[in-house]
Order: structure tokens, then C-alpha cells, then sequence
């Protein structure tokens, strides 16, 4: 399954390569910690507690005679009490991911990113969280199941 394999090469890569951005947590008895990533969605009753986090969610996909296309969307969460530091904070998180996945290309083991990313801050923004999202694709090979007919299902 492209999309689930796509999804944990994509979490490990995000985790490794902002482990050593550092974000406040609301809780004032904690201290200050790298993100969370998650794939899917942050527990609704606990998501404040997880914050800072990234949340990875696959979109949609495509096909292609011999290509698969798959769309993630990436969900970014930050808490700053200080609206510069804050803003600042979160657009640093959102370049440092989608700069690393474009300077590495591959994810995983066959899994390439298609050089097509979108990313966005909202204007409304849930003080003092600060959060984003971005839009990344990769391409994969398409599975295919030519000459799975002879003693099958099928056969």
C-alpha cells in the first residue's frame, strides 16, 4: 500500500529533520520541546497538549498509465505567546520541512517528491497557537497486477 508506507517514511523524515527546532508548550511546567509528528489527525480532547506538532494526512491521489501521484496534506501547530516570535516560529517549521523534503528529493525508498508544493498561513489565527498547512506530491509506481490472473481469483 503506497499511500500508508508513503505516510511513515514521510513521518520519520519530518521528525528527523526538525528535531532540533525547539517551541513552547502551554503548559508552563513543561519545558520546551521539538515537535510531534502524527499521521492523521491530533486527539481532538488532547490536541493543546500535543502542541507543538505536525500532523500528516494523506489527500488525494492519481493515476497514470505507469505512475501514481499522491497528495499529502501537512497540518502545522505551534504556541507562542509572543505574536512575532510566534509567526516567525511557525513560518521557519513550515520552510525547514518543505525545503528538505525538495533538497532530498526521495523519500523512502522509492517515493519522489514532484517539486509541487503549496503552502499557506491563515490570516485568522487561534492565538496564541499558530498554525499552517502546505500541500506536497510525490509520484510512486503504479502496482500492477498483469499476469496475477493464472491460478487466482480469476483463474
Amino acid at each position: 500500500m503506497n499511500v500508508g508506507v508513503l505516510e511513515k517514511a514521510l513521518n520519520e523524515f519530518i521528525a528527523k529533520n526538525t528535531e532540533d527546532l525547539i517551541y513552547p508548550v502551554k503548559d508552563k511546567q513543561e519545558e520546551p520541546r521539538a515537535v510531534k509528528v502524527v499521521s492523521g489527525f491530533l486527539p481532538p480532547n488532547t490536541a493543546i497538549d500535543e502542541i507543538p506538532a505536525i500532523a500528516i494526512r494523506f489527500s488525494n491521489g492519481e493515476d497514470a498509465t505507469e505512475t501514481r501521484f499522491l497528495n499529502f496534506d501537512l497540518y502545522f501547530a505551534i504556541y507562542d505567546k509572543d505574536p512575532f516570535k510566534g509567526y516567525e516560529g511557525l513560518v521557519l517549521l513550515i520552510e525547514r520541512v518543505i525545503n528538505r523534503i525538495a533538497e532530498e528529493k526521495y523519500i523512502g525508498e522509492y517515493f519522489i517528491f514532484e517539486d509541487v508544493a503549496q503552502y499557506e498561513i491563515e490570516d485568522e489565527q487561534p492565538y496564541p497557537f499558530w498554525i499552517g498547512n502546505a500541500r506536497v506530491k510525490f509520484s510512486a509506481p503504479k502496482p500492477s497486477f498483469v499476469g496475477h490472473r493464472e491460478g487466482g481469483y480469476f483463474g
